[in-house]
């Protein structure tokens, strides 16, 4: 499909009705279900993770060929509050493939029914548990990346930030596609900068409302890591962002300070399109063009001594 035409149906794309949540996950579901699918060689498979602190739902991706394997923890979009691993599943068979990489998609836990910090801790409970059982998902220790879009953005940089707090493992790179950064600024003052109909002023008022027990945690760090004071030691990085997002601003302005603060950081900007367009990768050539990029970065990290 024609860029013009992708970003003109986007446009006329019918909001979800997340004032009703249970019917907003229903559709964005039913959504999913239809997509058509980019091929894979491996194997996926749906799997529990049964720690103290409780079960993970994770949908594992696995390249053919002999391993050990690179490891990329991908959380997906949905503010926060709607969403599951198959919103990103075909951006997750394209970078699978690509790098040559288990993925580890994980289906965290949702807003309102579990505030902030829920669905970060238990990002952190995945990494710790996968990296402790590398043998078994035949992955290589020393090799992971993080990778998120949208709010998945958002958990993809916080849990940077809170892996190097606790030190218990180090990312070796971050790709952040059209993530939100910055939850405490006035969301009128950003959402006026671009018009999109899935992710509108009100829409982000409801998903800040149902991840927050209180409005004022969104000037934490872990809520907003453009806010945090230190970005230093933190992983390389690519960003993605889009013309059309009304997330752009935030994602250009925290590879700005992430390169003040000595982190290498790719910004990959791309004229003319909107928010999430990678995920978009079996319909859309511009989509299948960010896949490679974020890929070719992921594979320059894993192969650089």
């Amino acid at each position: 499909m024609k860029k013009e035409n992708f970003v003109k149906a986007y446009l006329k794309t019918r909001p979800l009705p997340i004032d009703d949540i249970a019917r907003a996950r229903k559709l964005e579901a039913e959504r999913s279900a239809l997509a058509a699918r980019v091929s894979f060689a491996g194997t996926i498979d749906d799997i529990n993770i049964d720690t103290a602190e409780g079960r993970s739902r994770v949908r594992v991706y696995s390249p053919p060929g002999k391993g050990p394997f690179p490891l990329i923890l991908y959380m997906h979009g949905g503010g926060f509050s709607i969403g599951s691993p198959d919103t990103s599943d075909n951006l997750c068979r394209t970078l699978s493939t690509a790098v040559k990489a288990v993925i580890l998609s994980i289906d965290y836990a949702l807003a309102p029914e579990n505030k902030f910090p829920t669905a970060l801790e238990e990002c952190h409970r995945v990494a710790t548990w996968a990296l402790d059982n590398d043998v078994a998902l035949n992955i290589r220790y020393d090799q992971l990346a993080v990778v998120g879009d949208s709010a998945g953005g958002n958990l993809a940089a916080a849990l940077c930030l809170l892996a190097r707090e606790r030190r218990d493992f180090t990312p070796l790179y971050q790709v952040l596609i059209c993530p939100l950064l910055d939850q405490q600024t006035e969301l009128s003052a950003k959402i006026s900068q671009n018009s999109d109909p899935l992710l509108t002023s009100a829409h982000r008022e409801t998903f800040s409302r149902y991840y927050f027990s209180d409005r004022s945690e969104a000037a934490q760090p872990l809520a907003s890591p453009l806010l945090a004071k230190d970005l230093s030691g933190l992983p390389p990085a690519t960003i993605i962002s889009a013309e059309l997002d009304p997330l752009a601003a935030e994602a250009i302005a925290y590879s700005e300070r992430l390169q003040a603060a000595g982190v290498s950081t790719t910004l990959r900007h791309y004229p003319g399109l909107v928010h999430d367009f990678p995920l978009f990768v079996k319909a859309l050539e511009e989509a299948r063009e960010a896949a490679q990029a974020i890929a070719d970065d992921l594979i320059s990290a894993f192969t650089t001594p």
